[in-house]
């Protein structure tokens, strides 16, 4: 079932792409006569449309190992096999191994400076350190945004790339949504949180990231995906699976020669412990963050013997700090998390019910999380706003 499955998934690849720029506008002549011309690539779509990744494998593949090793990817979406969306797994694995697995020369930051030009050489203005916290509205539609400092900006529209939550409860005010849309936002799951260890370190580890150079590892309790996922949900950081990055052999400008940038990373609860200690005592949540770090680290080290005896710089990131970082609720680096009742068009759309205001990045339209996905998100929505302009 192997070559069935790998050539269905690149239908559903080149259907799903068709699909989108139909969508933002794209090549349109082109694509609908691509369309016609191959009908049979929307058949797997149907297919699968509604599937969870698992029932969708169950068509193809019953190996227990096969299916752990296909479905690895699923540490992406912070989703089970059996519970995330067959189709938008089906999309993100094909693109990771057929368009590419990539990094930017200096990190992800690098695709926020060079987006922070364009703004800027096109007479735009970025206020970093500046809470929003109003968007006002009037007769329906969104016209201004405050900030905390008692600034308001008016506008012709407001695109927020805040987490939905906050953006229509907090700034927006549910007075003005309609009972149906306040009442979905209420019941729909966010994802889950991450737990990052950051190092940098005063050797070389390239040759224990071998063979062939792989930068990249999952290490995995098992091959049971429910299993997984309990040590994921039950906080388990002896247990649960994690991924291992070494980014200096991706990037070799981020660390001066010799030394590597390595980051392990996995999920923990936004509860584990409670709060984290947090409302004991700043100490104790220190303490607790760096406990869960180095479980993580004696892990790594039976692939990488000696890691922690080379520690130059280390940075802990628990579900807590990307909240204070982000303003995410629970922590979630994914948005929305993506059961298959609420990815595609079941997710909640760029337009809102709101006159003139837009969502972009995780929490709106229908790519979801993760860099790719929110860049192609907000050029979904741009091209929504410039049709408006005409």
């Amino acid at each position: 079932g192997i070559d069935a499955l790998f050539d269905d998934l690149a239908l559903i690849y080149e259907g799903m792409d068709s699909l989108g720029k139909l969508q933002a506008k794209q090549d349109t002549g082109a694509t609908i006569w691509k369309m016609i011309k191959k009908p049979q690539m929307f058949w797997p779509i149907i297919k699968h449309w509604d599937s969870t990744a698992s029932e969708m494998l169950a068509n193809y593949i019953h190996d227990e190992k096969l299916i752990a090793l296909f479905v690895q990817l699923m540490a992406y979406t912070g989703t089970p096999a059996d519970e995330v969306s067959g189709m938008l797994f089906a999309g993100m694995w094909v693109s990771y191994h057929h368009v590419g697995f990539c990094y930017f020369e200096g990190g992800s930051g690098a695709v926020t400076k060079a987006l922070a030009e364009v703004v800027v050489e096109n007479g735009g203005e970025i206020l970093l350190n500046t809470l929003a916290t109003k968007i006002v509205i009037e007769d329906g539609a969104a016209v201004a945004v405050q900030t905390k400092d008692g600034k308001e900006f008016k506008c012709r529209y407001v695109v927020s790339n805040a987490n939905a939550p906050d953006t229509f409860f907090k700034m927006v005010g549910r007075e003005y949504l309609p009972e149906e849309y306040a009442h979905r936002l209420e019941t729909m799951k966010i994802g889950l949180p991450a737990f990052a260890v950051y190092l940098g370190v005063d050797h070389d580890f390239s040759d224990a990231f071998e063979p062939e150079g792989n930068h990249s590892y999952f290490i995995n309790p098992g091959y049971d995906q429910t299993e997984t996922f309990k040590y994921f949900r039950e906080g388990n950081p002896e247990k649960a699976m994690f991924g291992m990055i070494n980014y200096t052999m991706a990037d070799p400008t981020n660390a001066p020669k010799g030394k590597n940038v390595i980051s392990v990373v996995s999920i923990v609860p936004y509860d584990y412990k409670g709060d984290w200690y947090e409302s004991e005592s700043y100490e104790k949540y220190v303490a607790l963050k760096e406990e869960v770090a180095r479980k993580y680290l004696k892990r790594a080290e039976e692939l990488i013997p000696g890691l922690s005896d080379h520690i130059e710089v280390m940075e802990i990131g628990s579900p807590r700090t990307m909240e204070h970082y982000s303003l995410n609720p629970g922590g979630s680096i994914f948005g929305w998390e993506f059961s298959r009742e609420q990815t595609m068009m079941k997710r909640l759309p760029s337009k809102t019910p709101i006159k003139n205001l837009y969502l972009a990045g995780a929490w709106g339209g229908m790519y979801g999380g993760g860099q790719s996905a929110v860049l192609m998100g907000g050029y979904a929505t741009a091209e929504t706003i410039l049709g408006r302009e005409k």
